[in-house]
């Protein structure tokens, strides 16, 4: 038997420590957000117009916790809604000017954290491991 840990601890340990970095470099950058808040910001960053159960869908998340996170994105101004003129049942997203600085910000803080946690892995390391774990991913061939 190894030593070696299994790739489920391993890879367990590693979101759990990824997270930890992620939340001191988005601090550092002045905001008290959680990762999936950020992911939220950036998903509809990406695609304005994008409805709260669309982010629920592709974030494996329920509706109602999607709600929660957004909540105080809206109140900071960050997230507009607006209603979906196909659909009044339905609100659509964007963010507004202040939103898309936010953005700009947690982009770099999330880079930064990314540097920090992967530093120990050369360039072709993080090929490597990026080209493994895109095979794991749902859409890979």
């Amino acid at each position: 038997m190894s030593n070696t840990p299994s790739l489920e601890f391993t890879l367990g340990t590693l979101m759990i420590e990824l997270r930890k970095v992620m939340m001191r470099s988005l601090a550092r950058a002045g905001f008290q957000l959680s990762p999936p808040q950020t992911q939220l910001l950036q998903m509809i960053g990406v695609e304005p117009g994008i409805s709260a159960g669309a982010l629920a869908r592709r974030s494996g998340r329920d509706k109602a916790t999607i709600t929660r996170m957004l909540a105080p994105l809206v109140a900071d101004g960050w997230v507009l809604r607006s209603p979906d003129p196909d659909d009044a049942r339905r609100q659509q997203l964007s963010l507004s000017g202040d939103g898309m600085e936010v953005l700009r910000k947690i982009r770099r803080a999330r880079l930064r954290a990314h540097e920090e946690f992967f530093s120990a892995l050369s360039s072709e390391e993080k090929q490597q491991l990026s080209g493994l774990l895109q095979k794991c991913l749902p859409d890979a061939e």
